[in-house]
């Protein structure tokens, strides 16, 4: 099982690997004023445009795996989510992107788009899976904290956001057996 393979899905959310046929949708919602007060910065420059086609060039390259998330039960595009850093050889692999519309921002629409994410992680036999969190990040750390990784480091001053500012991350990880007690507990809580 690749991690970028197609056929990712739940009750909740639908998981299409990104590809230049995302773009309108994309581009046509809310992601731009949302995402870069927690994107690092780019080489190249920060724009919508250049940060749609980095992704694509990772996952090209087999370096990252980016999914354009739909409700299953209206179709409606509610977000995007990703792994990169992807090593095959340790299977280990970084939780990378989480972003959904403002409006949507929901513990049940992040939760369920985790549970995809952790599952495919488990069958693809990663043994680790990372999160590196904004300290300014509260969203994120709330929704983290019920996945329940655990907390590893604190990277201090570690990178520059694409709106300039530099930034502390938190560092959480799971190993297998800790991501299939994730993905129990995930759907315990969503079914």
């Amino acid at each position: 099982m690749e991690l970028a393979a197609p056929g990712l899905e739940n009750s909740i959310v639908r998981l299409e690997p990104m590809d230049v046929s995302h773009r309108d949708v994309i581009f046509d919602s809310e992601i731009e004023p949302s995402l870069w007060k927690w994107m690092p910065a780019l080489p190249g420059g920060t724009s919508l445009g250049h940060y749609f086609n980095s992704m694509l060039q990772t996952q090209k390259c087999g370096l990252s795996a980016t999914f354009v998330l739909f409700d299953q039960s209206t179709d409606e595009f509610v977000g995007v989510t990703g792994f990169n850093e992807i090593n095959k050889i340790h299977r280990r692999v970084r939780n990378a992107v989480t972003w959904h519309p403002p409006h949507l921002a929901t513990s049940r629409l992040y939760r369920a788009g985790q549970l995809a994410m952790l599952e495919r992680a488990y069958a693809w036999r990663a043994k680790r899976i990372e999160w590196q969190i904004n300290t300014q990040n509260n969203y994120r750390l709330g929704e983290l904290a019920f996945i329940n990784p655990k907390r590893e480091a604190l990277f201090r001053n570690f990178e520059r956001t694409a709106d300039g500012l530099w930034i502390d991350k938190v560092v959480f990880a799971m190993t297998r057996p800790e991501i299939a007690d994730a993905i129990v507990r995930l759907k315990a809580d969503l079914f």
